[in-house]
């Protein structure tokens, strides 16, 4: 079976929207992340993914060449030849054998181990989430304080999660015409209008929730969460309205309607199929979910 098959499939799922709102809230928390990465998406992207490789080396640091990223990432080669020369003139990255690297210092910093902390800590939350519904059986520790060293079962849980997110981004640039980050300004409005709902009773509503339940945002809280320029938010929020993909509430925010999930089968299970995906690579890296 094709992916688009399996995804159709998935949409079948009882637990479908339950999972697609506590997985979209992990994808929001982990989008934020890369994007405190870099001033740039593609940059933070770049970044996560060198670090990503390089804990899966167990701290190695192996050059990455310019076009395996471009292929990667999904992206053009020379928009990332040049956000990655971007990367080297700022000290972030340096050119070696070939490819670009992380520098020693990106690499070591307390701000790294604690975005790497962070993609740990909303992973695991998300887990949890779902094990409440009945979904794996993932119990985080007790402790949430940042350790000066990363454990075994934590590297394991940030590169899974690293890929996952990547993976995410390229499903959600595809379902918005190559435009990742209309779909991101999406995805912070999905997030925000249902956030209420994930964050007490992820499992109060199997289904599409009505819009009685949904919660409006402002663009300036979105602009304010992802860190993005309000000009920026408002024109891609324009875009969705015209998609019919959001709408304003009177002067309480935006909300992207139940009719306008309706029209995204294909979009839930293939929210499901990379939760499931993921917890797949974990349990086959023995980390018990």
């Amino acid at each position: 079976m094709n992916r688009s098959g399996r995804a159709m499939d998935l949409a079948m799922h009882p637990e479908v929207y339950t999972i697609g709102r506590i997985s979209t809230e992990f994808f929001l928390r982990g989008f934020e992340v890369f994007g405190r990465a870099h001033d740039d998406v593609l940059g933070g992207m770049i970044i996560m993914t060198m670090l990503g490789d390089a804990l899966a080396d167990h701290g190695g640091n192996k050059p990455l060449g310019i076009r395996d990223l471009a292929r990667r990432l999904d992206t053009p080669f020379e928009t990332v030849r040049r956000q990655v020369h971007k990367l080297v003139r700022r000290g972030i990255c340096h050119v070696a054998d070939g490819g670009v690297c992380l520098a020693s210092a990106m690499r070591r910093s307390s701000r790294t181990n604690a975005m790497l902390h962070k993609i740990y800590l909303e992973t695991a939350r998300m887990l949890d989430v779902l094990r409440r519904i009945k979904i794996g059986h993932f119990k985080p520790p007790r402790s949430s304080n940042a350790p000066r060293n990363l454990s075994k079962e934590q590297v394991i849980i940030i590169v899974a999660s690293i890929r996952v997110l990547l993976a995410a981004m390229k499903v959600l640039r595809g379902f918005f015409d190559g435009d990742l980050m209309t779909g991101l300004v999406f995805t912070a409005i999905r997030a925000a209008n249902v956030k209420h709902i994930t964050n007490t009773a992820p499992g109060a509503n199997r289904d599409i929730l009505p819009d009685s339940d949904r919660r409006p945002v402002s663009m300036m809280a979105i602009s304010n969460s992802m860190m993005l320029p309000y000009e920026t938010v408002r024109r891609h929020t324009a875009k969705l309205m015209k998609q019919g993909k959001c709408v304003r509430v009177g002067r309480d925010g935006l909300v992207v309607p139940a009719a306008a999930y309706r029209k995204m089968t294909l979009e839930a299970g293939t929210v499901v199929q990379l939760v499931f995906d993921f917890m797949d690579e974990l349990r086959a890296s023995g980390i018990k979910v």
